[in-house]
């Protein structure tokens, strides 16, 4: 009997189409037999950075695989039926294209299983930047999730508190959004600089040492505005994350992406290195930036990361934000 594989995939709510849906417009995973075929015929001449280990767990999804599809404050979790099939982006939703056809559990409440009800380890495992991630170690706790739903015995996503809270997390996040892109109810300084300055401050909260370089640093195109760097604990090893950031209210294009991936780094010096665009804006051009091998932080996204990370900022900073510390009713 066939190993029963649990795995992330951050799909779009596809959940009336009983589908998930991962990226790579420019391919058509349906057209293909075998990984071996898809990575050499479907990706020959695209760059696919350190993305191979992702389009190979997606595309070797089987029937009877586990699917959790993370969503804010909560999951689904979807039996994998095994179609595969390939929708463009004309019909509306980008990110998606490559489809394969699932049935996601539904409990008497609906689908959705808060994040608050999953062990503290499997929280932080679906927080990681990845699109697609191996979630097998937490096999035991999700096999009990899954029978929980299949019995009805959900009770706290109903919970009239659990709920308010929710909403008011996503109003809270909404709100926020609006205002670092139009600058307006915030204090941070213009021109890219506060946002610069907050998101140094939470890397050094997470002990990197981070700086903001002068802009004249680099020639040409290449530029970055935060660079942090951190030793392990246990050796010398040192990873390195190059930031560039983007105050935009709109869409950012391409030029970010290519700031950040032409910026000249001595590799050498490094064990790991993330190159990084952050946008308050919208990010279209995915492709684009996984072919430069960039991870991208935008909009929503970015807003996300900040959320996770509040309980490091200063107060001075909370207060830039708008952010008070004071009581909230539910």
């Amino acid at each position: 009997m066939a190993q029963v594989n649990f795995v992330m995939v951050r799909s779009p709510k596809l959940i009336k189409n009983n589908q998930i849906g991962y990226g790579w417009a420019s391919v058509n995973f349906s057209q293909f037999e075998t990984v071996k075929d898809l990575i050499e015929q479907g990706f020959q001449g695209i760059d696919r950075g350190r993305q191979t280990n992702q389009i190979k767990r997606y595309f070797n999804l089987k029937q009877g695989d586990y699917v959790i599809v993370p969503f804010s404050g909560a999951v689904a979790i979807a039996e994998i039926a095994g179609e595969k099939s390939y929708q463009p982006v004309t019909e509306g939703i980008q990110y998606g294209e490559n489809r394969i056809s699932v049935r996601y559990l539904k409990h008497k409440d609906g689908y959705f299983i808060p994040r608050g009800n999953l062990s503290t380890a499997l929280q932080n495992r679906l927080k990681i930047r990845m699109t697609v991630c191996d979630l097998n170690e937490f096999s035991d706790e999700l096999y009990k999730h899954i029978e929980s739903v299949k019995n009805d015995k959900l009770y706290t996503w109903n919970n009239e508190q659990e709920l308010k809270i929710q909403q008011n997390t996503e109003k809270f996040k909404v709100d926020l959004l609006s205002r670092l892109r139009s600058n307006k109810d915030i204090n941070l300084q213009s021109g890219g600089i506060g946002l610069e300055h907050l998101i140094k401050e939470i890397l050094e909260a997470k002990n990197y040492t981070a700086r903001i370089p002068a802009k004249n640093e680099k020639s040409g195109i290449q530029d970055v505005d935060v660079i942090a760097t951190r030793f392990s604990e246990f050796s010398e090893k040192k990873e390195g994350i190059f930031i560039q950031v983007k105050h935009h209210e709109g869409t950012t294009g391409n030029r970010g992406i290519r700031q950040v991936a032409e910026y000249e780094i001595n590799e050498d010096d490094y064990t790991h290195i993330d190159r990084v665009l952050i946008t308050t804006a919208e990010f279209k051009n995915t492709d684009f930036a996984e072919l430069h091998d960039v991870t991208v932080l935008a909009g929503a996204d970015f807003v996300n990361w900040i959320y996770d990370n509040l309980n490091l900022l200063s107060d001075d900073s909370l207060s830039s934000l708008g952010i008070s510390n004071l009581p909230t009713l539910l």
